[in-house]
């Protein structure tokens, strides 16, 4: 399997967030932000946004640690988010970053390991992904596949190291700044929408190379893990 040899250390992390409802599509939005400023990495909600907005009407009401009533940001919070994480003494810590095509000597700093991981838990709806507008190359970057349930059954699971292509999808119904991805001309799903505007940068200023690290049924459900490098064009 394919492992990450240049780390990315974002400044930013997207808190993302959708309902668990089924008689609705579960659109990815983005409620809040992770950012650093100086040497504390603080946490605002994006109350002016459109996704915000459309959140809060899907039922969103915040997340656990943080009131959505004040108005300041909340300062030095990534210990509320890594709790998500399993602490690094674990003794199977090197397999759980192996899930992500991290090395067991993984060096990167908390706010990497968020970004790479996403930090989810089965327990509710959020999620954490890099703001990938600011990347300097190289950079090895790990996408989680959405949708992916809708366009491959068990039968042609692609397989690991195939190599994928990225196409923007702007007649799609549901997002014009869609990215579709491809594996052997087949559609397998699309970019996370949380990452679109930033991943859309990288295919305008870099070259941009991928293949499928991991393909597995999951709790029922198709996951597909694909291993992005970025170099200089």
């Amino acid at each position: 399997m394919a492992t990450i040899n240049h780390t990315f250390e974002p400044s930013r992390l997207f808190l993302v967030w959708h309902h668990l409802r089924d008689d609705s599509p579960r659109h990815r939005r983005i409620v809040g932000e992770i950012y650093k400023d100086g040497s504390h990495f603080y946490f605002r909600y994006t109350k002016a946004t459109e996704d915000f907005k459309l959140a809060k009407e899907e039922g969103f009401i915040g997340f656990p640690a943080f009131t959505m009533n004040s108005s300041e940001p909340f300062k030095d919070v990534l210990d509320v988010f890594t709790k998500r994480l399993p602490p690094r003494k674990r003794a199977d810590f090197g397999k759980y970053l192996s899930q992500y095509g991290l090395p067991e000597n993984f060096s990167g700093s908390e706010i990497s390991l968020l970004g790479y991981t996403g930090a989810r838990l089965e327990s509710d709806s959020f999620e954490l992904c890099p703001d990938y507008s600011e990347i300097s190359v190289p950079a090895d970057l790990i996408l989680d596949i959405s949708g992916a349930n809708y366009h491959v059954t068990s039968e042609n699971l692609p397989k690991e190291e195939t190599p994928v292509q990225f196409e923007r999808d702007p007649e799609n119904i549901y997002d014009s700044n869609a990215i579709a991805i491809y594996c052997n001309s087949q559609l397998i799903g699309y970019l996370n929408k949380a990452l679109t505007k930033g991943f859309r940068h990288l295919l305008e200023t870099m070259i941009i190379s991928g293949k499928v690290l991991k393909s597995q049924i999951k709790q029922n459900k198709i996951q597909i893990l694909v291993h992005v490098k970025c170099r200089t064009k």
